[in-house]
């Protein structure tokens, strides 16, 4: 057998295989599962001379969406500026442990936010999946700014998380594991 024959047989054996390969049938409304939550305490300067403690917590969650319409631009806010009017596509909801059970917290703005950019970077329709970090950040000396509820030390919290895709779907809710804040 020559080599031509050999490279043409793997050629064929290689789009075979391929061949096997199916995408994956996921729903066309976004699905997420948590991944992690971790926290990171640092120390700033604080705008006055002085320093800051700050605990910026990152949670982590996977995603799987059927068509691939997750991410948003900036183009695609200003050509549908109805449709996409205080769009946001990534929520989070704060829970504060209070006697043993978590209470919602209200914060003003809302933390999420736009994932704005195209996960489908070719924007083909298509599944995809992936992963989304999602950071935010608390001041020790400003833990009364966030609720009345925040106590000066070792607040426990947990975040329910959500996104939403271009056709307006919403996913599951997934909520994290409890994280202490505002530790010594």
């Amino acid at each position: 057998m020559t080599w031509g024959f050999r490279i043409l047989g793997i050629i064929v054996f290689a789009a075979g295989l391929l061949s096997c390969l199916k995408e994956p049938q996921w729903s066309l409304t976004p699905s997420i599962s948590f991944s992690q939550i971790q926290k990171i305490t640092k120390t700033s300067n604080d705008g006055f001379g002085g320093k800051a403690k700050i605990d910026s917590v990152v949670m982590s969650i996977h995603f799987q969406d059927g068509d691939g319409d997750l991410g948003i631009t900036q183009a695609d806010l200003k050509a549908n500026p109805t449709k996409y009017k205080d769009f946001r596509n990534f929520e989070v909801n704060v829970l504060l442990q209070k006697n043993g059970k978590f209470v919602p917290v209200t914060f003003s703005p809302s933390l999420g936010g736009l994932m704005n950019f195209k996960f489908n970077a070719d924007q083909k329709p298509g599944p995809i999946e992936g992963t989304v970090d999602y950071s935010t950040q608390f001041v020790y000396a400003f833990y009364k700014g966030y609720s009345p509820l925040f106590t000066p030390k070792n607040d426990t919290l947990k975040f329910q998380i959500y996104i939403r895709d271009n056709a307006l779907q919403t996913s599951n809710v997934v909520e994290t594991d409890p994280i202490v804040i505002f530790q010594d």
